[in-house]
């Protein structure tokens, strides 16, 4: 069982990092981007128009600060031997959050698809993108990969524990 509330308490532990320093970061982010995509001659505009957004919004912070409590509340259940709601409830993270975890781990190939069929091929999206990440520590992006990982490989490493034990 200590397996199982590790994974659960260092994956709550992302899911209150990220969209702090998301919060932190974000609108700096933002600004980068835009004055890039200036340099490049398009309007700011263009980033609105296809959802790119790097800032965290309140309703994304909150959702995520409320995945970190039900994780941590079902460790302290698990630390009580009581792994039904994990039972029910990690799968649904396993499938939802890998699929939303997914798309930050492979932002830079959303993005460069959206810009693609927009018709907007003059666009540099490494330099967009580029410019955007610089703003963030360095440490961020090794922890959204964390988080990804911890949201499917250690669901599934929860899932099987709790099945073998």
């Amino acid at each position: 069982m200590f397996i199982v509330v590790a994974l659960q308490f260092l994956t709550a532990l992302t899911y209150l990092i990220v969209p702090l320093v998301g919060h932190r970061y974000g609108t700096a982010a933002q600004q980068a981007a835009e004055t890039e995509i200036r340099r490049q001659g398009h309007a700011p505009a263009l980033l609105v128009k296809h959802g790119l957004d790097f800032t965290a919004s309140t309703a994304g912070v909150v959702v995520s600060v409320l995945i970190a409590a039900g994780l941590a509340a079902l460790a302290v259940l698990n630390l009580g031997d009581q792994p039904l709601f994990t039972w029910i409830l990690q799968p649904i993270l396993l499938i939802a959050g890998g699929f939303v975890t997914t798309t930050q781990v492979f932002v830079d190939r959303y993005v460069e698809s959206a810009l693609r069929k927009s018709d907007t091929t003059t666009i540099d999206t490494k330099a967009l993108m580029g410019a955007a990440k610089e703003i963030f520590p360095g440490w961020f992006r090794p922890l959204v990969m964390t988080r990804f990982l911890l949201t499917t490989a250690g669901s599934l490493a929860i899932l099987v524990s709790l099945a073998v034990s």
